[in-house]
């Protein structure tokens, strides 16, 4: 399907980063970046999963890798997973210190996170309120 929108995470550190959202079936380049397997929220909710955090020089063939039998991908669809972060970065030493950050902030499940928060990211605003319903519209 392709990208879905952009999304700020603030780390533990107050940094803001603005990671880009895509569905889990679209076909990546080989940019450099940091990436993550997410569960975003349903509902109501105001938190979203980070299920994993890592970085690479070649996001397109990693995102390949971790689709197949065993890999990374397959194991956070079994969680949930139903969207990909990605924030580029041109250096080597950026994308390493983002990831460790990321993982640091949200202590994801596949990268060895533990506790029932594990992952957890609270999100800027909640989902759009609706209106009440007037009486008259009920039961017509």
């Amino acid at each position: 399907m392709g990208r879905l929108q952009t999304l700020t995470l603030t780390s533990h550190r107050g940094r803001a980063y603005p990671v880009e959202l895509f569905s889990t079936d679209t076909d990546f380049t080989g940019t450099p970046a940091v990436y993550l397997f997410l569960r975003m929220p349903q509902g109501r909710s105001l938190q979203a999963q980070v299920l994993y955090v890592a970085h690479s020089n070649d996001l397109g063939r990693c995102i390949d890798d971790d689709r197949g039998p065993g890999g990374m991908l397959t194991r956070a669809e079994a969680l949930g997973c139903d969207a990909i972060g990605g924030l580029p970065l041109a250096r080597e030493e950026d994308r390493v210190t983002v990831a460790r950050e990321f993982i640091d902030s949200w202590n994801p499940a596949l990268n060895e996170g533990h506790g029932a928060l594990a992952g957890m990211i609270g999100l800027a605003s909640p989902a759009p309120m609706l209106p009440p319903m007037r009486r008259s519209m009920v039961g017509k």
